[in-house]
């Protein structure tokens, strides 16, 4: 059973965030709101559940701290990928935005915090992606700090992430690439862990295998619809790889 309240979504219309408003859909948690920065062309295809909602600029909080009294749950899954090679952008979209977001959600002490992190290399060609990233976990790890026994927050942290991503009316399989991988290094998980722990700085957090769009979903949506768990709990390519839900 879930509280009274409206779940939050930033980056809802994104490629992780709209599978987990599906998910949360699928299960009947409402309402669900799909936040972004451009105004919505059409009606969600999820249905009356997630509402799109525009004009929601996270570096901005004006544009969204009114949505948070009324909050159950925020799910954070805003970002741009390691290929962003420029520090400063990489730093704002991926370490900014969230911490912008978490330190106006600690202002009305919203109880369930999701934040769609990353397992990655610390390779120096992606720093600016990297210390986006850990700044942003630090900052949920501080909210949890903050709010004490009031909270829960999971952070998630998977690989690379396996499915069919939409840009724009182009449908793109990642999962085409990723499946067999991800077949492959769950074979040989033993030897790529010790090839990680030989060889950190090159292998460290690469060899791990993709993780389906869909468990990312599953593991958010049973963080938000959990409501005896208190604390941070941190799920990595182990605990998300073959991920099923724990709610009844």
């Amino acid at each position: 059973m879930v509280g009274p309240g409206q779940t939050l979504i930033f980056g809802g219309r994104g490629f992780v965030g709209a599978a987990i408003g599906r998910e949360l859909a699928k299960r009947g948690i409402s309402p669900v709101l799909s936040l972004g920065r451009s105004m919505p062309k059409d009606a969600s295809p999820e249905g009356a559940n997630v509402q799109e909602v525009g004009g929601i600029d996270a570096l901005k909080p004006e544009t969204f701290e009114s949505l948070l009294p009324e909050a159950r749950g925020v799910v954070i899954s805003i970002g741009e990928p390691p290929w962003v090679l420029d520090k400063e952008r990489a730093m704002r979209s991926n370490g900014l935005t969230n911490i912008s977001i978490l330190r106006a959600a600690v202002q009305h002490k919203v109880p369930r915090i999701v934040l769609i992190n990353a397992t990655m290399p610390s390779w120096n060609l992606i720093a600016g992606y990297r210390e986006g990233k850990q700044a942003a976990e630090q900052e949920a790890i501080e909210y949890a700090k903050k709010l004490g026994a009031d909270c829960s927050v999971h952070i998630l942290k998977p690989s690379a992430i396996s499915g069919t991503r939409q840009e724009g009316s182009v449908k793109i399989p990642l999962w085409l690439v990723l499946e067999p991988m991800r077949a492959v290094l769950q074979v040989l998980q033993k030897p790529c862990r010790a090839m990680e722990g030989m060889l950190p700085s090159l292998f460290g957090g690469v060899l791990r295998p993709a993780v389906r769009v869909e468990e990312i979903a599953v593991a958010a949506a049973d963080a938000i619809q959990d409501e005896t768990f208190r604390g941070v709990h941190e799920l990595g390519t182990d605990e998300l790889v073959g991920y099923k839900s724990k709610q009844g």
